[in-house]
């Protein structure tokens, strides 16, 4: 048991220094991609105008200052869970460059993984400098409650986890279909809605809201950016936790069934 856990940590030393060393190649490329995820950006420039024109100085109990906050708290988040391994499966499926993947002893999924995990190392410094000047430009306020961080760090990492998950099982939907891509399109446009990109989730109607507490978009995206804006209790951050847990299970058995069935529907030249 001590020898196999001793070989499984080799293999992930291994992994994750080569894609460390493959990320950072593109590390101009990485500072591109973050600017330009900037629509949390351009939605705080727009919502801070709105309270700073309403009547009192507020929209809803936002201050300028209470939006700058939360959507800064949201691009940041929203670096964090940045995924593109629907784009590289749907390429390698279509393709047959995923065939020589398959000789090897190893689930591809864990090469995908850790390759994303090893450019949050590269992305951190300059999304940190980027933080601090955007903080200073908009006057945004993090909270003082230090015990706000870490259980935002934990949502995040739940999060990303419960997001690679999906893009991974939308990558394999290749296998069935001429090209996976506009799927991924599709359902980041409910992730970036139902998550808050566009505006605190409190602002949809009531039955929006509804709908949403069921999905696990407002936990991995909304409700971090609130904890670090000090608007959210260590309460919904547990229940957020849990339920985010729940769908990361439920998407591990979707991904793992869709990898089965679709390497049987596989058939590219060496497969």
């Amino acid at each position: 048991m001590t020898a196999r856990l001793r070989a499984t940590g080799r293999k992930v030393r291994v992994l994750f220094a080569t894609q460390f060393a493959l990320m950072a190649e593109y590390r101009a490329e990485v500072v591109i991609w973050m600017l330009s995820g900037t629509l949390s950006l351009v939605m705080m420039l727009v919502w801070m105008a709105q309270a700073a024109a309403a009547p009192g100085g507020a929209v809803r109990g936002y201050t300028p200052t209470d939006f700058a906050t939360y959507f800064l708290s949201t691009w940041l988040v929203s670096q964090l869970l940045v995924v593109w391994v629907s784009h590289e499966l749907d390429f390698e499926i279509r393709q047959g460059t995923l065939s020589p993947k398959l000789l090897r002893p190893l689930d591809p999924f864990w090469q995908h993984l850790l390759g994303h995990v090893s450019e949050r190392f590269i992305r951190i410094i300059p999304m940190l400098a980027l933080v601090g000047a955007f903080t200073w430009l908009s006057g945004a306020q993090f909270t003082g409650q230090l015990w706000a961080y870490p259980a935002a760090l934990g949502l995040v990492v739940l999060g990303f986890g419960a997001r690679f998950l999906w893009e991974y099982t939308i990558g394999l939907l290749a296998f069935w279909t001429d090209s996976s891509t506009s799927f991924q399109e599709l359902v980041w446009l409910v992730y970036a809605a139902l998550g808050g990109m566009f505006a605190p989730l409190t602002f949809y109607p009531e039955w929006v809201q509804r709908i949403a507490v069921w999905t696990p978009f407002p936990y991995m995206l909304g409700l971090p950016s609130q904890l670090l804006a000090g608007k959210a209790t260590p309460v919904q951050a547990a229940q957020g936790a849990l339920i985010l847990a729940a769908w990361l299970a439920v998407f591990w058995v979707v991904r793992w069934t869709a990898w089965r069935a679709g390497l049987k529907k596989y058939g590219a030249v060496g497969a």
